[in-house]
């Protein structure tokens, strides 16, 4: 919305360039569950666990509610615990800064919508681009079964 913010600590941030006009993914599920749904917000990096996160790296780890699972490091998180609602936090791109097999880097969140008339597990989110919220993009289908790359990449999946 080109409208900058500003922390607890007083430091101000407006938005980038590169992503004015954009809703990334933190920010569509901060708006549907914060200013939608009521589930307070942090300002800035509040790792309480009684706020949703401002960055979905954040929210893997101190999101209020309960974690329903997690990566081992091999294997994603079994989608057969998914209930809709669910966040699904995603190690989408490998390429990430500090990124390793270790310590992945969650880099994406999203919302699980529960299964499609072929009884894919589906989420939908939003990303960097002005294409807005979507089920889809050149990553690939926002779906959780197979081997596709969200299948794939899986890292956390948070009840609120």
């Amino acid at each position: 919305m080109g409208i900058g913010w500003t922390f607890e600590d007083g430091g101000y941030t407006g938005p980038s360039s590169r992503q004015a006009g954009n809703l990334d993914c933190s920010g569509y599920t901060r708006m549907v569950y914060g200013h939608h749904l009521g589930v307070p917000m942090a300002a800035g990096q509040n790792t309480s666990g009684t706020f949703l996160p401002r960055r979905s790296r954040e929210m893997a780890e101190h999101s209020p509610g309960v974690r329903v699972d997690r990566t081992d490091g091999t294997n994603p998180p079994a989608a057969a615990q998914l209930h809709p609602g669910d966040l699904v936090l995603f190690n989408a791109d490998s390429g990430d800064d500090g990124d390793d097999a270790a310590s992945p880097t969650v880099d994406h969140v999203g919302m699980h919508l529960g299964t499609d008339s072929e009884g894919r597990r589906r989420f939908l989110s939003s990303r960097k681009s002005v294409n807005g919220p979507t089920m889809a993009d050149l990553s690939g289908a926002s779906v959780l079964d197979g081997t596709g790359v969200y299948a794939r990449t899986l890292h956390t999946v948070h009840r609120v």
